[in-house]
């Protein structure tokens, strides 16, 4: 059986023909009938969108072709979930709106003290690597928000060891007239500022690179400072573009679900998809 990340996601708006049929046979299922937008084995479990609210559907023995029409029970009961639908064209709140759910929000929190944990959530949500790249693999995806908290975890651990050996080193190289024996607590010093350094041109890199990615995947044009706009954000406004719209609450809804400090998504695991538009297309891009 294929993996499930091989295949497209489905949705009602690139083609899928979701409508109930009602049969004459009252004691048969109502049934469904859609086309295929892939080639799918049997047993595959995919998404559709009926009227805007999910439903999961699984092909039937032997497999589809992709243009198939297929025809699959209609739940008599099932749980209707409607999906986060982030709005296309502009950004849900503006750069100051960090507040807008409370101080002590979770997102507010990371994005203050821990931002690159919060672009873990933001970039596991949207399925981009830890490079902030797509296309990776299901595994590569699905670890970024590992790799990155342990990015933060190092980096801490690295910077506190730096730190107090360098005043360790200092108070102990001063000879008795006062003058230092050698010059390890310097070359200690330099080290954590790279250390520091580096860790900060490479979260300004990656938050760049995801606001980019969103601004292109909602077709949101630039305000200002057009052509580094996503850059001049990420350096100046580092903990304000993180949870902004324009990455934090852009890609979540919170008006409706928790969120959470620690979680990959920064919310439960219950929340369904986030739609995401791109060029007049519906794609899923489904938390996992």
């Amino acid at each position: 059986m294929a993996n499930k990340q091989e295949y497209a996601p489905v949705s009602a708006d690139t083609g899928v023909v979701a409508t109930p049929v009602a049969t004459a046979i009252t004691d048969q299922p109502r049934m469904m009938e859609l086309v295929s937008p892939a080639t799918l084995p049997e047993n595959y479990s995919f998404e559709v969108d009926v009227e805007g609210q999910c439903l999961m559907v699984t092909v039937p023995a032997g497999g589809v072709k992709e243009g198939q029409k297929i025809s699959v029970p209609f739940p008599s009961e099932y749980t209707a979930v409607r999906r986060v639908s982030p709005p296309v064209g502009f950004w849900k709140d503006g750069l100051c709106g960090c507040f807008r759910h409370g101080v002590i929000h979770p997102l507010i929190w990371n994005a203050r003290w821990c931002p690159m944990i919060a672009m873990g959530q933001i970039m596991h949500r949207l399925k981009l690597t830890w490079l902030g790249n797509e296309g990776g693999t299901t595994a590569q995806t699905n670890s970024t928000f590992r790799t990155l908290l342990w990015i933060t975890f190092s980096y801490f651990i690295i910077r506190f060891i730096l730190f107090w050996s360098t005043i360790a080193n200092a108070v102990t190289s001063i000879t008795a007239n006062g003058s230092p024996k050698d010059n390890t607590a310097p070359v200690l010093h330099y080290v954590r500022l790279l250390v520091v350094i580096s860790f900060g041109v490479f979260l300004i890199y990656i938050i760049t690179k995801t606001r980019g990615h969103i601004r292109m995947k909602y077709r949101i044009p630039e305000a200002g400072c057009h052509g580094c706009e996503d850059c001049c954000c990420a350096f100046w406004c580092t903990c304000c573009t993180v949870a902004q719209a324009s990455m934090g609450r852009h890609t979540a809804d919170y008006d409706t679900y928790a969120g959470l400090c620690c979680s990959e998504t920064g919310q439960p695991p219950h929340v369904p998809s986030v739609i995401v538009e791109m060029g007049g297309n519906r794609f899923d891009s489904q938390i996992v």
